[in-house]
């Protein structure tokens, strides 16, 4: 079994901050939480906690991470799922 925590701190760190950037289409965006794909969320006022409930709704439970026997392979798929769509990384798996 992959933990879900042990990459999340990971995923939320590497995204970083609020920025709110005109040239960038996700608009708003929060610990890689955008306002384009969440138009229903304030970003400026998301916590940690939040977006660690987004990504586990959204990108773990939808790559079955919990599934996934190694965790370094868990890590990799979960990443592509958050940058490339998780459509996209359980194909490659």
């Amino acid at each position: 079994m992959s933990g879900f925590e042990s990459v999340v701190e990971m995923v939320l760190e590497h995204e970083g901050g609020y920025v709110n950037h005109p040239s960038d289409p996700g608009g708003e965006t929060k610990y890689g939480i955008s306002k384009r794909a969440y138009p229903d969320v304030d970003i400026a006022e998301l916590t940690k906690e939040d977006a660690a409930s987004i990504y586990k709704r959204d990108y773990w439970d939808r790559i079955k991470g919990d599934e996934i026997n190694d965790q370094d392979v868990a890590n990799i798929v979960f990443d592509m799922g958050v940058n490339s769509g998780t459509g996209t990384a359980t194909q490659k798996l």
